[in-house]
């Protein structure tokens, strides 16, 4: 096949703290429900944060149960492989399988080694390490059998291949915040150069500790006060009165595809990722770089063929921290000029909170959800705009007539990455 296919969207999938499934998760975004509260698997009595958007009420088990394509061999395999995973590895494997049987790439008749795998995030399970850590200090010589395999990063895209019997290339990729949009962008590039023909983009949900916590709160990245006792009031995108990020948990699935190819199955076609771009600041801090904002926006444009005024929606990074906040303005109105003000904006974080590695796959996935189905969901919290030349999403959902969007991703240590998805 040759350089320059295009590439479609044929499958999603969630876990999150507003909803455990696709429709669930729509119906959170667009009645603008709120996941943060109160922190309960992350013992927080010795930390100042207090809160995030914890996934409350799930079982893997049950959730592999619910896909409807789950028979009883996958089920008795997928089980054998996860009993002993962490957390992060099993909130993986249901949102891949949701996303796989809504795409209907297994049961497609393409090559085994043309079907690709990658997982977006690093030091995925600090949480199961930090665990494992205190247990071995007090007991030496006991050492979890499977937890030197599963403590590496590299056993999601392990467990992932086998429960699913994914044989083409695969790896995980690591760019803090940004890391579900790079993988995003080389899942796109894979396909579009014909080195693969479907790929299988996941977003690793974050299994932090009270170590990893207290430490984003020294640098004064994540919220503590004034909003450590009113949890739902704490993610404000845009807001004068923000205080960092709030944590959350999520974990998303995106099939991207050949489109001519899942045209000829007869897939459902969610819309095309039409371009993207990831570039780096030379940067090893965490504060943002404005030029290099404003590079990663304008080469995804160009990438995927489109002018600024084709953009008809702007999932932004949003992460409601300080710097980060102003600085994404400031490459939106460099990029979009006068035309900002007509542009809807909205950040999936003031819902669902900072996914940080999976950040990037469910702010695409609410973008497909929005344009497909014609609405624009809240943002939470926006009470004295940042900036006025922007159109914020107001407190409720509206309605959203846009057929191409731009979604924004940066992280920690100089990554920009912007996407450009559209309807088909």
């Amino acid at each position: 096949m040759g350089a320059h296919q295009r590439v479609a969207l044929t499958g999603m999938g969630v876990v999150t703290s507003i909803g455990h499934n696709l429709s669930a998760f729509a119906s959170g975004l667009r009645h603008g429900a709120c996941g943060i509260s109160f922190l309960r698997r992350i013992p927080a009595s010795g930390i100042s944060v207090k809160i995030g958007a914890e996934i409350h009420d799930f079982d893997w088990q049950q959730g592999l149960e619910a896909v409807p394509s789950a028979d009883t061999d996958f089920l008795r395999r997928s089980k054998k492989i996860l009993n002993r995973a962490p957390e992060s590895t099993r909130l993986s494997a249901c949102a891949a399988a949701q996303a796989l049987a809504q795409s209907g790439l297994r049961h497609a008749r393409l090559a085994e080694e043309r079907i690709g795998l990658i997982v977006a995030g690093s030091n995925l399970h600090q949480r199961y390490i930090h665990e494992n850590s205190a247990r071995f200090r007090q007991e030496p010589e006991y050492i979890n059998p499977s937890y030197a395999l599963s403590f590496l990063d590299t056993s999601q895209v392990g467990c992932l291949s086998e429960m699913f019997a994914l044989h083409g290339m695969g790896y995980t990729v690591g760019g803090a915040s940004a890391s579900g949009n790079a993988a995003l962008y080389h899942g796109w590039q894979w396909i579009r150069a014909g080195l693969l023909d479907a790929c299988v983009v996941v977003g690793a949900s974050p299994d932090f500790s009270a170590l990893e916590l207290q430490a984003f709160s020294i640098l004064g990245a994540a919220c503590g006060e004034p909003y450590h006792t009113l949890p739902h009031q704490a993610c404000r995108p845009f807001d004068r009165n923000r205080a960092g990020f709030v944590l959350g948990e999520g974990s998303g699935c995106v099939v991207l595809e050949n489109l001519d190819l899942a045209r000829q199955r007869g897939a459902e076609l969610w819309g095309e990722l039409k371009g993207g771009s990831l570039l780096l600041d030379g940067n090893s801090l965490a504060n943002p770089v404005l030029g290099g904002e404003i590079k990663a926006i304008r080469r995804a444009l160009e990438e995927a063929g489109a002018q600024p005024a084709d953009i008809g929606y702007i999932n932004a990074h949003g992460s409601s921290s300080s710097l980060g906040d102003q600085v994404e303005c400031e490459a939106l109105a460099a990029v979009f000029g006068d035309g900002a003000g007509g542009i809807p904006v909205n950040s999936t974080k003031s819902l669902i909170g900072h996914c940080i590695f999976a950040a990037g796959i469910l702010e695409f996935i609410a973008c497909a959800i929005q344009l497909k189905e014609g609405f624009l969901h809240p943002n939470l919290n926006l009470e004295s705009p940042l900036d006025d030349r922007f159109n914020f999403a107001g407190s409720t959902a509206s309605p959203l007539q846009a057929g191409l969007a731009l979604s924004n991703g940066f992280g920690f240590g100089g990554f920009n990455s912007s996407l450009v998805f559209g309807k088909v």
